[in-house]
């Protein structure tokens, strides 16, 4: 699951920094306003930091390419300097972040704020005394406590002592949804077929049958492939081929690709092999692969061999995996094999008018943030803290400075020509793009308007900015007023971030038995998607199923939930 995880995690992450990015692009309709780089966001009071000393921190960056060196080279960051004489020091780190934590509190040389991926690292520094306890700030973080005043009793609950050490950043709801990870298509086989509200297993069988008859041959003169995956990735078998179980309304993708999903219907943990959602994607894909559809290579295919597939125009579809590149493909003489994003759900899930699921992370453990006991002066780190938390602070972390990077119109906010501009060069100095201060509490829910912070969630400006011509065209043409109305109209929000601090121990005696479990159904899902027949697929699925039992799954499936009701009553406490 951890491998899984961490590959959407940061994925997550670099869209996010993405969306901050691409905002600059959008129409603003109003004034372009350059004031000083250091005039305070609107509504913030004079300069206070005059008397006090310059205090540069040291960040060290998991994967930053190190161009940014201090804060006080952006625009925003010389605000905050002027506000607080608080500078960010950015040293960037290529290694394995888990190992460097480890070996730091090991040597007790950490920074004085600390990114840490996880809760059991989390645990760790908690438990060794390395963490500044913000209990005895906490008359200093009144709004910090009313932003997070649903998560803290959560982040409380993970310490030995009941005692606040940590924050959380790039925590989300439904006012972010997008579009799910569900198939990408070419633009020209939905038009040849007059744009088909496609949907269930049905349609996209149906569809990709004919679209591979309109177009037999690709470009190179190759014979064309109905659908791609890079199931030759770690969570290749592990996790998206049975992926379906995250399209309908019971469980979302927090569950990982190992052993278990967590049921938000049932609000509890089940067996991801006898999961039936999970069966009828397995036996999607059997059936794509008795049709001649999916690709025989996908077995070994990883993402480079997907993305040449589809930017050549060898591909008609491709799933899971967004690897192409339009523009590329339009550069290329062939804008019309431009994809898109479009839904699926299981026939069964349609049947039972199943809404489409999709996770809110309320608790983003992978984004935990801490100040530790080499911090030089923890109140003042305290007090950033604490604007960050603020709607002032949050609409500075996350538009800028207003009248520079954004005004105000009938009560939106929206980008000036000057943030276009500026922030189209990836070297900008705006402090927005890369998201340099989302380390202090970045909160994509929805601010005070109704409306999250970032201008990338806004879903007619992202597709101004991320779709082409094209692409918008055939989006109009599905009748949709955005590339995302469909998972919109048809998603249910579920809170699921606690379900992320919920690890089997690998010292467990039942961690052996979850292993088998994982490796007998990774290693046989290759023989339920090439079964001859649905005969000969119902038969090796009860064969596997019968040696999966020997092993006594249920009792992992229940060491998972009882720690799971721990959580649940440790946040009670």
């Amino acid at each position: 699951m951890r491998g899984f995880h961490r590959q959407k995690m940061v994925l997550i992450w670099a869209m996010c920094a993405l969306l901050v990015l691409l905002a600059a692009c959008s129409s603003s309709g109003g004034s372009t306003s350059s004031p000083s780089p250091t005039n305070p966001p609107s509504g913030t009071s004079a300069p206070t930091a005059a008397a006090r000393s310059e205090y540069v921190i040291k960040y060290m960056v998991p994967g930053g390419d190190g161009k940014l060196k201090r804060s006080d080279e952006t625009e925003i960051g010389k605000v905050i300097k002027d506000k607080f004489n608080i500078v960010i020091e950015y040293v960037p780190y290529a290694g394995n972040w888990d190992e460097k934590t480890n070996m730091m509190l090991a040597a007790k040389d950490y920074p004085e704020i600390l990114w840490i991926q996880g809760n059991i690292n989390y645990k760790k520094y908690q438990q060794a005394g390395a963490l500044v306890a913000l209990d005895d700030y906490l008359p200093q973080l009144t709004n910090f406590q009313n932003r997070w005043k649903e998560q803290i009793p959560f982040w409380r609950g993970l310490a030995n002592d009941k005692k606040l050490y940590k924050w959380e950043f790039g925590n989300f709801d439904s006012s972010t949804l997008g579009a799910g990870n569900d198939i990408w298509v070419r633009i020209d086989a939905l038009a040849k077929q007059g744009y088909p509200q496609l949907h269930s297993e049905d349609d996209w069988v149906k569809f990709l049958k004919q679209a591979m008859k309109d177009f037999p041959t690709a470009p190179d003169g190759s014979k064309t492939i109905g659908m791609t995956a890079p199931f030759g990735e770690a969570y290749g078998m592990a996790g998206i081929a049975g992926i379906l179980y995250e399209k309908g309304g019971k469980t979302t993708g927090v569950g990982g690709n190992e052993g278990v999903l967590f049921s938000s219907a049932a609000n509890k943990f089940e067996d991801y092999f006898k999961n039936q959602d999970v069966v009828d994607s397995f036996k999607f894909f059997n059936r794509l692969y008795r049709e001649g559809i999916l690709d025989p290579e996908s077995f070994t295919d990883k993402v480079p061999q997907v993305r040449e597939k589809t930017n050549s125009g060898r591909s008609i579809s491709s799933w899971y995996s967004g690897t192409h590149n339009n523009n590329q493909i339009k550069s290329s003489g062939r804008p019309d094999q431009q994809f898109i994003m479009m839904p699926i759900q299981s026939n069964r899930q349609i049947q039972n008018k199943e809404p489409r699921l999709m996770m809110e992370l309320d608790i983003y453990p992978f984004y935990s943030m801490v100040i530790t006991k080499n911090a030089k002066d923890p109140k003042r780190i305290v007090e950033l803290l604490d604007f960050f938390a603020s709607e002032e602070g949050q609409i500075l972390m996350q538009n800028g400075i207003e009248g520079k990077h954004y005004t105000v119109q009938n009560g939106v906010r929206v980008p000036t020509d000057f943030y276009k501009t500026e922030t189209k060069n990836p070297d900008n100095k705006t402090g927005l793009s890369g998201g340099n201060w989302f380390i202090f509490g970045q909160d994509k829910r929805a601010g005070k308007d109704g409306k999250p912070y970032s201008f990338g969630y806004d879903p007619q400006l992202r597709d101004e900015l991320g779709q082409t011509p094209e692409t918008m065209n055939a989006i109009q043409k599905l009748g949709w007023k955005s590339s995302v109305e469909w998972w919109q109209k048809n998603g249910k929000g579920a809170k699921v971030g606690l379900i992320g601090n919920i690890k089997l121990d690998p010292t467990s005696e039942l961690n052996p038995v979850y292993q088998k479990m994982v490796d007998l159904r990774v290693k046989n899902t290759p023989k339920l998607i090439m079964a001859k027949s649905e005969a000969e697929f119902d038969q090796i699925y009860k064969d596997l199923l019968a040696e999966y039992e020997k092993l006594n799954p249920q009792k992992v499936i229940d060491k998972f939930n009882e720690m799971y009701q721990a959580e649940l009553n440790s946040a009670k406490k």
